[in-house]
């Protein structure tokens, strides 16, 4: 029997779904001559995710372009076809340096929100502690924020962090104004999803967009879940939760927050107090976002200059004119 050749580019069937080949590599499995073949979810279930398959293992078949269906679009004007080529169209990331700020959801947004979009966009990665008093719609600005990133191919996976009386809020929030789905995890969630995924595979690289509180997931037995999963955006509500006691390197949810801003592409921090009187506190929230950003070690000492690109603070009687 002729050995099955493949090369990238091509599809493949494995495991009940439809691979695209990426890459093929010769090895050695047990004294047996195998290929390892490099595959990325073609399929909606899978779509995204990267497998290794084994030909000596795993049965790999490939898929014939010869025996593709082709079927004729029936509808009036050939709406279905048109429909499909312009869905196409909007899920390829825009080549424009500019946000739409004028397209991003149910809203209207004020001038000071537009602001936190254009200054947050300004950097090569998003690193911003959005600290706006009480009422200025910071969930509205991260949504904006979000929305942005996504239409440049930047948040394909989010995890959002919030207190559990917040998640549903915030959650609603994303989906109602931005159409942005985020699942809603928990520990009861996380052990049944464990329960039904391969004991090799990392429970937090099966949902693309995440919600989850931030006391479920600072306890230690999803650490090493975590140290393996990489998010294009991470956004913690709430931040000075994350900030640390009077010795943050104890504090769970302060060990929680620093692992992840070495994981995340694009940091949001957002609170409405941002500065509990201690400096070395207000730092420890400056550092998670950019640890170069003061050259102090004791996180006490440093100017306005030192963390402007990465904070934002408005009160109510700085936008007044805007809100009346």
């Amino acid at each position: 029997m002729t050995e099955a050749v493949y090369s990238p580019g091509m599809r493949v069937e494995c495991r009940g779904a439809e691979w695209r080949v990426r890459q093929v590599k010769d090895v050695s499995y047990s004294n047996a001559a195998l290929k390892a073949v490099h595959c990325i979810g073609v399929d909606s279930l899978v779509r995204g995710h990267e497998a290794i398959f084994l030909t000596g293992l795993d049965t790999l078949t490939p898929v014939d372009p010869r025996e593709t269906k082709l079927i004729p679009d029936t509808s009036a004007g050939f709406q279905k076809a048109k429909l499909y080529l312009e869905a196409c169209l909007r899920q390829k990331p825009t080549t424009g340096t500019k946000p739409d700020l004028h397209d991003m959801g149910v809203f209207d947004p004020f001038e000071f929100q537009r602001k936190s979009v254009l200054h947050a966009l300004e950097q090569p990665r998003v690193r911003l502690l959005l600290a706006d008093d009480v009422g200025l719609g910071k969930t509205i600005q991260v949504g904006m924020i979000l929305s942005e990133l996504a239409r440049r191919g930047r948040a394909a996976r989010i995890l959002v962090l919030a207190k559990k009386s917040m998640l549903n809020q915030f959650q609603a929030e994303l989906w109602n104004r931005f159409t942005i789905p985020l699942t809603r995890l928990d520990s009861v969630g996380i052990a049944r999803l464990r329960r039904r995924i391969p004991l090799n595979k990392n429970p937090f690289e099966i949902f693309q967009r995440v919600i989850i509180s931030i006391d479920t997931l600072k306890t230690a037995q999803y650490r090493h879940f975590l140290e393996k999963t990489r998010w294009d955006v991470v956004v913690i509500d709430e931040a000075h939760n994350v900030a640390g006691a009077s010795v943050p390197e104890r504090h769970l949810s302060h060990k929680l927050a620093q692992l992840l801003a070495t994981t995340a592409e694009n940091l949001i921090l957002t609170t409405a107090t941002p500065h509990n009187g201690k400096a070395r506190t207000f730092g420890q929230l400056i550092s998670l976002l950019e640890p170069s950003a003061i050259a102090d070690p004791n996180l006490t000492t440093y100017s306005a200059e030192d963390i402007k690109p990465y904070f934002m603070m408005r009160f109510k009687e700085d936008v007044r004119e805007e809100l009346a």
